[in-house]
């Protein structure tokens, strides 16, 4: 691969990987009750897996973006993260078609976050979240990273 492609999916490992670690770190930083409701509102997100998944998301999203950033495990954290991303996609696709609408808050930056988004800027923020997530899950080297060094 070109020193130039590798150029460009380094800077879009460290662009998925920071949203992913800042997101997740502000769901962490606030009550878990915040996630829940705005998983709630989506309206066809099973009650009896949301408090599961208002746990487990903001962690896997903290956890796999900072390996994202430093390049540890760099493919499956890009899996990871794409997948997520992916899943997001579908449910406001799901919500939108079940409901005819989209709650005000996506709930993906926690309330107390620099950014706010509105869920339609979300879906365009994870369609490409997960096109590069799954480049760099299919590229075999990851030159600018700590699993590089630990080869």
């Amino acid at each position: 691969m070109k020193e130039k492609s590798y150029k460009v999916l380094f800077l879009g490992r460290i662009f998925v990987g920071l949203i992913f670690a800042y997101s997740g770190f502000i769901k962490l930083m606030e009550p878990v009750e915040n996630f829940r409701g705005a998983m709630a509102a989506y309206d066809v997100i099973p009650s009896a897996v949301i408090p599961l998944l208002s746990q487990v998301i903001p962690w896997a999203e903290f956890i796999f973006g900072i390996f994202l950033v430093i390049g540890y495990l760099p493919r499956i954290s890009a899996g990871v993260l794409a997948g997520l991303s992916w899943s997001f996609v579908i449910l406001v696709l799901i919500t939108r078609i079940a409901t005819g609408s989209l709650p005000v808050n996506c709930g993906c930056f926690g309330e107390g976050s620099l950014i706010h988004l509105k869920p339609l800027q979300v879906v365009f923020l994870d369609i490409f979240n997960t096109l590069i997530g799954v480049k760099l899950a299919l590229t075999k080297d990851h030159p600018f990273g700590l699993s590089s060094v630990l080869k």
